[in-house]
């Protein structure tokens, strides 16, 4: 009987520093990711004003020459697409911890179902523009 309770004891314990383990990792994984996901919000704020300086240079000297600006656009949509991928990867870590602990997600836990393209932000609801950003949210 006191075996028992011992081994109970025992599985127990190496069940919480497991759950400790993974929970860090995958914290500290999350966190690179999002910090990530910041930087390059924030260089898509800075590539947008750069557009609009560049898109006046042309109307103002009335100049046909937009390459400049294809190649600015160009790179804020890898950006915007480097975002919605770390945003799909930041949900395969839950999944893969979910596995591992043999844990299931809560519906109040749930992920977002609506992520903005243009910056990463997330909603529970359907919203119509970005609250972040102002960017049209896919219907």
């Amino acid at each position: 009987m006191a075996a028992d309770a011992f081994e109970k004891l025992k599985s127990s314990f190496n069940r919480g520093i497991t759950t400790i383990s993974v929970k860090t990792s995958s914290s500290l994984e999350k966190s690179k990711i999002k910090t990530h996901i910041e930087s390059l919000t924030r260089e898509i704020e800075r590539d947008i004003q750069l557009i609009g300086e560049e898109a006046y240079k042309i109307w103002s000297s009335e100049d046909s020459n937009f390459t400049v600006l294809n190649e600015r656009c160009a790179a804020v949509k890898s950006k915007q697409d480097e975002i919605a991928r770390l945003n799909e990867e930041l949900a395969s870590i839950d999944e893969r911890d979910n596995q591992i602990l043999g844990t299931t997600e809560r519906p109040e836990e749930a992920a977002p179902k609506f992520i903005c393209t243009n910056c990463g932000a997330q909603y529970e609801t359907s919203v119509k523009f970005c609250r972040k950003c102002g960017n049209k949210m896919a219907e």
